[in-house]
């Protein structure tokens, strides 16, 4: 009767009731009723929560940097004795440190994706594979629907951008370094990475005017330009989850971000960037423990998947795509995506420590009105990762832990042809 778990989150609205039939699961289940508790401000809360000694038994978090410090400041407890799933999921897909598991992706977004509204326009396969060919020929004023402002972190559309260039022009050794702190903002494949998005914007006939607009458009906003008419742009490189905030009915689909680099056939070209909402323990009552490992398994991973449209994707591998119901091609398709994909990163701004990826935003929203200060933007952002690094040393270990963690390696389900591993990472 009396036991409850509290869960805090950040989804809303759609979201929110999807997740909910995932709590509603449980509850029927084991007659423990969970208090739910969805935010757009989860750091702000969860932060303070913790300060007044009253943190949520279970948070949902998408930012696996903020996960880390809550693990090295011993509020996130370990879940080596709660969830033994290691057969459920590739390595290192647990958040692990200092070989503790502390955190199990719950839902997985595929940032690597490039949206188009089929009844409107169809890329040719030279424009899906080469963006710098894309030019807005009268047809629409952009090619690129852009939208900057978030209300959890404003600038982080334009991240996912840079993250997406670097990873198909650099390869994902690169990436990794990058992402888990070891390569300098200043340095060569870094700053190609920003130059070439600029590029691609310029080409796209995104001029200052279109820039400015970009900066103060909200990203669930930008999309929308595709159903116009005429079509206010054409293309939208997005995460999965943009798909609840589209029109339904409209004809969408979607192409694989392009491979950038001279390694056009090399590891470069099957690699995707995701981002992941990951579930982690900051109070182990015997209540949250169950519901961990309800949220761990596999029952409660097909639930949201298999609502059409619902966006939403298991790293469990015991999930296959097939749970995406045939009236939702396209989730089927992402899932498909992702199945294929020979290298699996997370997205970078999400492993950084919070000051290093609010700075990441500000240089995004700052390179898109004034181009020309990109190499101060990357000296500054060289500064804080040394400022922040200097405040917590990550030891050998999790280092080690924190640069598999960053590119955790293809899917491999059951079942599926094993992607050999062309990047000499160790599982």
């Amino acid at each position: 009767g009396g036991r409850t778990v509290s869960v805090l989150a950040t989804w809303t609205g759609v979201e929110a009731e999807h997740f909910g039939r995932v709590l509603a699961a449980f509850e029927d289940r084991t007659g423990i009723h969970v208090e739910y508790t969805g935010t757009r401000a989860i750091d702000e809360t969860l932060r303070s929560d913790l300060r007044g000694g009253t943190p949520p038994d279970i948070a949902i978090l998408p930012s696996t940097g903020d996960l880390a410090q809550y693990a090295h400041s011993g509020d996130l407890l370990p879940l080596d004795e709660v969830v033994s799933r290691r057969d459920q999921y590739g390595q290192p897909w647990l958040l692990r440190l200092n070989r503790k598991v502390y955190a199990v992706p719950f839902k997985v977004n595929l940032k690597s994706v490039v949206w188009y509204d089929r009844s409107r326009w169809q890329p040719t396969l030279q424009e899906r594979r080469d963006p710098l060919s894309l030019r807005a020929k009268g047809r629409a004023r952009s090619v690129w629907c852009l939208g900057m402002q978030a209300l959890r972190s404003a600038g982080w559309p334009g991240t996912d951008w840079i993250e997406d260039v670097l990873l198909h022009q650099a390869g994902p050794e690169t990436y990794r370094k990058w992402a888990s702190g070891t390569l300098k903002w200043t340095s060569d494949p870094m700053r190609r990475a920003w130059e070439t998005w600029g590029r691609i914007l310029d080409a796209s006939g995104l001029d200052r005017q279109g820039r400015r607009v970009a900066l103060l458009t909200d990203f669930g906003e930008a999309g929308l330009g595709l159903f116009g008419d005429p079509p206010g742009c054409l293309l939208e490189h997005q995460a999965s989850f943009v798909i609840v905030s589209y029109p339904p009915g409209g004809d969408v689909d979607f192409f694989p971000f392009p491979p950038l680099g001279p390694e056009n056939g090399g590891a470069a070209r099957r690699s995707v960037v995701v981002s992941a909402d990951f579930a982690g323990m900051f109070n182990a009552t015997p209540q949250a423990e169950e519901l961990m490992r309800f949220l761990a398994g596999d029952e409660a991973q097909r639930i949201w998947p298999a609502i059409p449209a619902g966006a939403a994707f298991s790293a469990n591998l015991r999930v296959p795509p097939d749970v995406h119901p045939a009236e939702d091609p396209v989730g089927r398709k992402i899932a498909d995506t992702l199945d294929a994909a020979t290298m699996v990163c997370l997205d970078a701004s999400d492993l950084m420590p919070p000051a290093l990826r609010d700075a990441f935003g500000d240089a995004v929203m700052e390179y898109l009105s004034a181009p020309d200060r990109l190499p101060d933007l990357l000296a500054e952002l060289d500064t804080v990762q040394d400022r922040v690094r200097a405040r917590w040393r990550p030891n050998d270990r999790e280092q080690e832990d924190l640069r598999s963690f960053s590119c955790p390696g293809p899917l491999n389900r059951p079942g599926r042809p094993t992607a050999t591993n062309p990047n000499g990472v160790t599982p």
